[in-house]
């Protein structure tokens, strides 16, 4: 039997929650007219991710926990496409960008590794993983790679 977490104990809590707070900080100077639309958006999506944490901790099982964190890795995809919504429009700098994306990167890179982590704690028996994970495994393990590849290019 699986134990509940506490979500304050995991790293990937907490990058998640300062990055929330560094993108409340990034669109405050969005143009007004955007306060109901990519503003919001940004805002949003970059919430889901502490939130989906914290929720699936709250599981009594690795598997149930492992689903929240999906649904957590599909909001840093929807926030990567803000964050670069936000660099075309000219709201935010390529600088800004760069830091933004890099704090981005890093947690995708970590929360895959915990989820590979939970994973592995459920076991090779396909059952006990979600058809989600199942179906969805392959892009997320080529969505990592890439960034870890980009990474060693730097």
């Amino acid at each position: 039997m699986v134990t509940k977490r506490n979500y304050n104990s995991l790293e990937i809590y907490h990058l998640a929650h300062q990055f929330v707070l560094d993108t409340y900080d990034l669109i405050k100077d969005f143009p007004e007219y955007e306060s109901n639309n990519l503003a919001s958006q940004f805002r949003r999506a970059a919430t889901c991710l502490p939130l989906n944490i914290a929720e699936g901790s709250g599981a009594n099982s690795n598997k149930i926990f492992l689903n929240f964190l999906i649904f957590c890795y599909r909001s840093c995809l929807e926030t990567q496409a803000c964050l670069k919504l936000s660099l075309d429009l000219k709201y935010i700098s390529t600088e800004k960008y760069r830091e933004h994306f890099e704090k981005l990167d890093k947690f995708v890179r970590k929360l895959y590794r915990y989820m590979e982590y939970l994973e592995k704690s459920i076991g090779n028996r396909k059952y006990d993983k979600s058809y989600y994970y199942r179906q969805q495994k392959y892009y997320a393990d080529s969505d990592v790679k890439k960034r870890e590849s980009m990474r060693k290019l730097c």
